[in-house]
């Protein structure tokens, strides 16, 4: 598999499955999340609240992926992994676990692009040496037919610290587009 590192909007990245933060109440409040519930709509997060209502207690588990599949996104499937705890606390193995099981997923959905967020790097308290020491270990592995893995990152400090901590993938310069009002 190629790995990428853009600076660019995740949701403006072309992908068959998007990997994307998610908090153990499933909320799309923040981030990736928010933004896809700005763009989206009401769906996913609908499906995700029903999803956490049949459970007993009534939230997901750190390393927990949760599939969406819906009509209203350009994605095959959006992977709500679950990377941190209810105190945002995550470390380099539950990266390692978590991504493993999104790819595993995005596999089955036969992504052969998958966008990634730096998992448990914002609100989580990872820095991206340690996101990187996570996802470190996958990057030998196969998961069949994914092809390519794009990191995107917001910030052009992100970009360039996450590749000094992976030099392994390669960082493609990639113009983030103004929004237009």
């Amino acid at each position: 598999m190629n790995w990428i590192l853009k600076q660019k909007n995740i949701l403006d990245e072309p992908a068959d499955a998007l990997v994307c933060s998610a908090n153990v109440n499933l909320m799309l409040t923040g981030g990736v999340g928010a933004e896809l519930l700005a763009r989206y709509g009401e769906a996913m997060q609908d499906a995700l609240k029903k999803s956490l209502k049949a459970r007993s207690p009534h939230c997901a588990q750190r390393g927990e992926v949760i599939p969406y599949t819906g009509a209203e996104m350009p994605y095959r499937v959006v992977l709500n992994a679950v990377a941190i705890d209810g105190w945002y606390a995550s470390s380099p193995g539950i990266i390692t676990e978590v991504v493993r099981r999104a790819f595993r997923t995005a596999a089955k959905h036969n992504a052969k692009k998958v966008a990634l967020t730096a998992l448990a790097t914002g609100f989580g308290r990872l820095t991206f040496a340690e996101f990187a020491q996570g996802v470190r270990p996958l990057l030998t592995e196969q998961f069949t037919p994914i092809e390519e893995v794009v990191i995107c990152l917001l910030l052009d400090f992100e970009v360039a610290e996450l590749a000094r901590q992976l030099p392994e993938a390669e960082v493609v310069q990639d113009a983030i587009k103004p929004k237009l009002k």
